[in-house]
């Protein structure tokens, strides 16, 4: 008999928790994705310009020698280019659905 009630109880409980759930499911709202396309752009080059720095050095020596030296550092130009792709997410055509209904008099 204690289990018969407590069978009953359990089910009444599962059966309001089901209810309540129907009863809210179609209040929730749904969340929209609209459609989208992945599209793969190559990114551009860079060219950064050939360079030259000078340094001038003058020394004069205890003997009255005065030396001048100067000394260039080169860093030639090169041609840079960014990641492989640049990634752009832009908007698809949105997916239409056409329904026919048919209506026939009696």
């Amino acid at each position: 008999m204690k289990t018969r009630i407590v069978n009953l109880v359990i089910a009444g409980f599962v059966s309001i928790a089901a209810a309540g759930m129907v009863g809210c499911a179609d209040t929730e709202p749904v969340a929209y994705n609209p459609p989208v396309k992945v599209v793969h752009e190559p990114t551009a080059l860079t060219t950064v310009p050939p360079t030259a720095d000078s340094t001038t050095t003058t020394t004069q020596y205890g003997n009255g020698t005065v030396e001048k030296q100067t000394t260039t550092d080169y860093n030639p130009g090169y041609v840079t280019a960014g990641p492989p792709d640049k990634t752009t997410v832009v908007p698809a055509a949105p997916i239409t659905t056409t329904t026919t209904t048919t209506a026939t008099d009696e």
